[in-house]
């Protein structure tokens, strides 16, 4: 399924009859979604957006929390989960760039609504999708590797190398998508790569890269080993505060703090709440004013919507650095995983299924379709 182009899962689609539009809902903040059904045309909601049929979307650890009721308000309801999308679109609004045109493929975020057939949106929260990338592929290239490509490319901007070859770099969380993309990406540039996992993890760790010391998830464990030794760490769990991070690093190292969900709590620190986030990281950063902190933030980088005079150089690097990887991918230098292929139907299970850590612990980019039946979905 789904290795390219136009792929093999639309070509055997559920075709139901064309006025049925469904998605899945969050009605109320005590949880539980509801699968809607709606007998009316979907349309353009605005003269900037864009109507997409939705061939499929990511269900993020974020959707999952989301669709406990925590990051969000009653303001926010109804709430349909999914940030990452790719489709086609089949509509556009009068002041839609003339760019983008009806049948065009394309990839973007947004701050929910994917699990749904269709969805209107901004434009700007769009791109056109790269021809040689399949659905799913792409999806977690967008969600997954780049943050942990633009996660690399700061440490190598803060540290003014331009590689990574012998550098000692720490992923805190190394089992997540998120994580793995870093173990790969940091290979292939010759890294010495230190990854903190739970021990039944470490074997399969081991065999993604020769250069992997593996250690346990606890600071209390590597920190003494570690301490002053690392030129980067990726931390994508704040365990501590981001304090034993701070302590792992060398003189002139870089802590690059990346976005992260936990179960554990009532907050939300994903990629649609960066204002809790970096409050976390500047109390850190006031304790230790010698560590050097680098945020990603991967929606920042990617809208144009806002008044940041940098915001064009932004997204055109974000494009540029997403299409690289994508022509990684094309030369097999990076093969993203994919756990999960669950129908629009099966989606209402997966906030259980995170929080139980069913799925999401061994990695992986869990992606829905919407117009496939319960069941039809295969798993990769």
């Amino acid at each position: 399924l789904d290795e390219g182009g136009t792929t093999s899962e639309e070509e055997t689609e559920y075709k139901p009859d064309l006025l049925q539009h469904e998605k899945m809902v969050l009605e109320d903040l005590s949880g539980g979604l509801a699968f809607l059904t709606f007998s009316r045309f979907a349309v353009v909601d605005e003269s900037t957006h864009i109507l997409i049929k939705v061939r499929a979307c990511t269900f993020s650890p974020e959707d999952a929390k989301k669709c406990s009721g925590i990051g969000l308000t009653k303001a926010m309801l109804p709430y349909v989960p999914g940030q990452f999308v790719i489709g086609t679109i089949e509509d556009v609004g009068s002041d839609v760039p003339t760019f983008f045109k009806v049948g065009d493929r394309v990839i973007g975020m947004v701050d929910g609504g994917g699990c749904s057939r269709f969805l209107s949106a901004d434009v700007d929260n769009f791109v056109k999708a790269p021809s040689n990338l399949g659905n799913s592929t792409a999806l977690a290239l967008m969600q997954d590797w780049m943050p942990a490509y633009r996660a690399l490319h700061m440490a190598k901007q803060s540290t003014k190398r331009a590689n990574l070859f012998g550098m000692n770099l720490l992923i805190t969380d190394s089992m997540s998508a998120a994580g793995q993309a870093v173990i790969a990406l940091a290979s292939e540039e010759g890294a010495n790569i230190y990854c903190c996992a739970e021990k039944a993890y470490h074997d399969y760790l081991k065999s993604l890269s020769s250069r992997i010391t593996c250690l346990e998830s606890n600071p209390e464990k590597w920190l003494p080993a570690l301490e002053e030794q690392m030129d980067v760490v990726i931390d994508n769990t704040c365990s501590d505060g981001y304090v034993s991070s701070c302590e792992a690093l060398g003189a002139k190292g870089v802590l690059i703090s990346l976005p992260y969900v936990s179960f554990d709590d009532n907050r939300l620190f994903g990629l649609f709440d960066m204002s809790s986030f970096q409050r976390k990281i500047d109390s850190t950063k006031a304790k230790y004013t010698m560590c050097q902190t680098v945020t990603v933030d991967t929606k920042e980088e990617f809208e144009i919507g806002n008044e940041d005079e940098n915001t064009a150089e932004k997204r055109l690097n974000f494009v540029r650095d997403f299409q690289y990887l994508a022509v990684m991918h094309d030369k097999g230098i990076i093969k993203p995983k994919i756990s999960e292929k669950v129908s629009l139907q099966e989606v209402s299970s997966y906030p259980d299924k995170f929080k139980s850590g069913a799925v999401g612990t061994s990695g992986g980019t869990v992606v829905c379709f919407p117009w496939k039946k319960e069941g039809d979905v295969a798993s990769p």
